[in-house]
Parts: C-alpha cells; sequence; structure tokens
C-alpha cells in the first residue's frame, strides 16, 4: 500500500513495516547539503591541479587535459561519495543524516552494491537539462517520490522515524524470560542512553516495546532484521554508543527501554 507520505511494506511472519517517505523539500535539503561537501572537494582537487599544470606549462593541449581530469575526478567523486553513504552508512550519506532521511530497498531492506551503482549513475541524468529539472519531475508524478535513479534501481527515500505494526496474537505460556541486561552494558553507557532518551518519540518507544514483546513469537531472521533496523533508527540520538560498541541490537532496545521507564 502506497499514499502520499507513507509506504507499508509486508514482511515474513505477517509483520507490516511502514515508512514516512521523503518529500520534495527534505531531499531538496540533503542534496544542498551533499552536493555542498562534494563541490568543496572539488575545488581543493581543481587547486591542487591547477598548481601542477602551471608547474608543468602554460601550454593549451596541458590545460586541456587538466581540465577534463578534474571533471573526470569530480564526476566519480560526485558518485563515490553518495555509494560510500549509502553502503558504508546504512543508507545516510551526511546530508540526508543530517536532515533524517534514508535510501532503502522498495522492500525495506538496505540497498545494494548494485543497487546503489545504479542510482548514482543515473543522478547525472537526473540533473538534465538544468538544475536537476528530470530528477524534480519524476519526483512529483511518482507514487512513491521517486526520481529517475531510484526507478531503475527499485530503491527510495524515507524518512528516519520507522514504525513496525505487528498483528495482536495470542500469548504464548511458555515464553523465554527477559533476560538481564550483558556485562557489556556499564553504568556510564546507561548515563548516556539517558541523557538522550528525550529525543525518543511516543511512536517509537510503542513500536519498541510491541517489538520486545512479541519478538520470541518472531522467526529468528525476521526478528534479527526488525531489532537492527530500529536499533540504526535509535543510534543516532545518542552519540556516546561507539557503532561497534554493543553487537545484540536488541540490547539498545531494552537499554532504551530501562531508560524511559526509569523517567517516570
Amino acid at each position: 500500500m502506497v499514499d502520499d507520505e507513507r509506504v507499508n511494506l509486508h514482511v515474513p511472519e505477517q509483520i507490516e513495516v511502514s515508512y514516512e517517505l521523503a518529500g520534495v523539500g527534505s531531499r531538496f535539503l540533503a542534496a544542498l547539503i551533499d552536493t555542498s561537501i562534494v563541490a568543496a572537494i572539488t575545488v581543493a582537487l581543481g587547486g591542487g591541479a591547477w598548481f601542477v599544470r602551471a608547474w608543468l606549462t602554460g601550454a593549451s593541449l596541458v590545460s586541456f587535459v587538466t581540465g577534463l581530469i578534474v571533471a573526470g575526478a569530480a564526476i566519480l567523486l560526485y558518485i563515490g561519495y553518495h555509494m560510500w553513504g549509502e553502503l558504508a552508512r546504512n543508507g545516510q550519506p551526511p546530508g540526508k543524516a543530517w536532515t533524517g532521511l534514508r535510501v532503502v530497498s522498495v522492500d525495506g531492506g538496505p540497498v545494494s552494491v548494485e543497487q546503489s551503482a545504479v542510482r548514482n549513475i543515473l543522478r547525472l541524468v537526473d540533473f538534465l537539462p538544468v538544475s536537476y529539472a528530470i530528477g524534480l519531475v519524476s519526483l512529483l508524478v511518482t507514487r512513491r517520490n521517486q526520481r529517475l535513479g531510484d526507478l531503475a534501481a527499485a530503491t527510495m527515500v524515507v524518512k528516519e522515524r520507522l514504525e513496525t505494526l505487528a498483528p495482536e496474537v495470542t500469548p504464548t505460556v511458555d515464553r523465554p524470560p527477559v533476560q538481564p541486561l550483558p556485562p557489556e552494558v556499564s553504568e556510564e553507557l546507561l548515563r548516556s542512553v539517558r541523557a538522550g532518551v528525550r529525543a525518543v518519540s511516543r511512536e517509537e518507544e510503542r513500536t519498541i516495546r510491541r517489538f520486545l514483546e512479541r519478538r520470541y513469537e518472531l522467526a529468528p531472521d525476521a526478528r534479527r532484521r526488525l531489532a537492527t533496523r530500529l536499533a540504526d533508527t535509535l543510534r543516532q540520538r545518542f552519540p556516546g554508543i561507539a557503532p561497534g560498541q554493543l553487537a545484540n541490537p536488541e540490547t539498545l532496545l531494552e537499554i532504551v527501554i530501562r531508560a524511559l521507564d526509569e523517567r517516570r
């Protein structure tokens, strides 16, 4: 199901994951930030090339070849920058991270190398004829706010907030008890979570509680996938937690709920 602002994706075990689609305004701001970063790097690269050209010779042929090299490097840098953000930063180049957006596959999963390559190479087409005109038209007329690169790569851009909607089920009598927090959860880490827990919305809290309540009824793959999505959404709220500090995403969810309960 797709509407103007939200897309609901059905995944195994009769679970529905709901994403809020990114609009033109937020995507434009993210693109402006990322383009500014790439432009700054390109200017530095071009300045270095100018010094090399001046050191070698001022001949027109050398200037022409230098210009081609800089232009080619700038294009590769632009594509590579976005691929790096989407693959190494879980769908979030800096511009999207700062504006709360994320690139995902249309099935709700992370983008693959092939998808990222396709959507970012086609950025060059989306820019045509001027000022991102083709990309803007595509964003306005497609149901999932997709530009041409998104359509070709089967990707979409969503807002960071993620809600997992699960049907009501009858509790099982053999549900394992909730395990205590593991030893790697230090008091310092708990303080870091307590300091940032106010940024967790009521909607996100309900989603986390719902997942923790029925996680033992999910298949292992679905449980791990949903826990990872929820934890990735929350991690940026807690800069005191190193990326690899909590290997199990469910641990972060448990700590967040404990911190929320302590506030009440």
